[in-house]
C-alpha cells in the first residue's frame, strides 16, 4: 500500500502522483498516464472483456438497460489506487490526470454524443461526509471538453446506502433498491451516466432503468475505469 502513502501526503505541486517527477500540471507525467493499463472495451453493453464478436454471452441473453459502457482504464494496479486516492482523499488532480483519456475515447467512438451527462449522485450525508461528488467531477471536466451539460438536479439520492464496493454482488440490486428519484424531466432523450468506476454494473443499471421509465430512448456509461469480474 505504499502508493496509497504516498497519495494521501503532501507533496509538490507539479510533481507526478507516482513516481515524483515534474509533469505540466495534470497530476501524473507523461511517461506514468502512458503506462496505466488502458480498458479495451471489449464488450460494447457492458464494456467487460469478450471473446471475438462484438457482445458478450451475458449481454446477448440479458441485455442490460444501458446501451454501451465505455471506459478509459482496467481496474487494476495502480489505477485502483489512484481512483481510490481520487475519491477518498481528495486528490482531484488525479481526475484531471485521467480524464483526458476517458474524453479522447469518447471522441473516437461512432455514433452521436449524448445531450446530458449525469453523474451518479451522492445521498446528501455522504455528500456532505466527503465534500464532493467524484462523479460530478468527473462530468465537469467531460462536459467542458464535449459542450454537454451536466444534469445535476434531475436524479437525487433520497435512501442512504451502503457502499456498493462492500457488498457481495447479489446484495447490490437489493442495496439500490429505491434509492434514485426522478426530480425533473429529462431534457435528452440520449444521456450518458458518468462514474468513476463500474463493477457489477449495478448502479448504472438501476439509474437507466429511471431512466427508461422516464423516457429516455439510449443511455450510455462513462466510467474511468472498469472491472472484469
Amino acid at each position: 500500500m505504499e502508493i496509497v502513502r504516498q497519495l494521501t501526503t503532501a507533496i509538490m505541486p507539479g510533481a507526478c502522483l507516482l513516481c515524483g517527477a515534474a509533469h505540466d500540471g495534470a497530476g501524473l507525467c507523461a511517461d506514468c498516464l502512458a503506462e496505466l493499463p488502458a480498458a479495451d472495451n471489449g464488450c460494447y453493453s457492458c464494456g467487460a472483456a469478450v471473446t471475438p464478436g462484438p457482445l458478450c454471452g451475458r449481454c446477448l441473453t440479458a441485455p442490460p438497460p444501458y446501451d454501451h459502457v465505455l471506459s478509459a482504464f482496467d481496474y487494476a494496479y495502480p489505477v485502483d489506487q489512484l481512483v481510490h486516492a481520487f475519491k477518498y482523499r481528495r486528490r482531484l488532480a488525479i481526475c484531471r490526470a485521467m480524464a483526458p483519456t476517458l474524453c479522447r475515447r469518447i471522441q473516437q467512438a461512432p455514433g452521436a454524443l449524448p445531450g446530458l451527462l449525469l453523474p451518479v449522485p451522492l445521498h446528501r450525508r455522504r455528500l456532505w461526509q466527503r465534500g464532493y461528488n467524484q462523479a460530478q467531477v468527473i462530468a465537469r471536466a467531460l462536459s467542458r471538453e464535449l459542450a454537454i451539460p451536466v444534469a445535476r438536479r434531475l436524479v437525487q439520492r433520497p435512501r442512504a446506502t451502503r457502499e456498493q464496493a462492500r457488498l457481495p454482488a447479489a446484495a447490490r440490486r437489493r442495496n439500490l433498491r429505491g434509492a434514485f428519484e426522478m426530480i425533473g424531466a429529462p431534457a435528452s432523450r440520449h444521456i450518458a451516466i458518468v462514474d468513476d468506476v463500474m463493477t457489477s454494473g449495478t448502479t448504472a443499471g438501476e439509474l437507466a432503468r429511471l431512466l427508461r421509465q422516464n423516457g429516455v430512448e439510449r443511455i450510455d456509461v462513462w466510467v474511468l475505469a472498469r472491472t472484469q469480474q
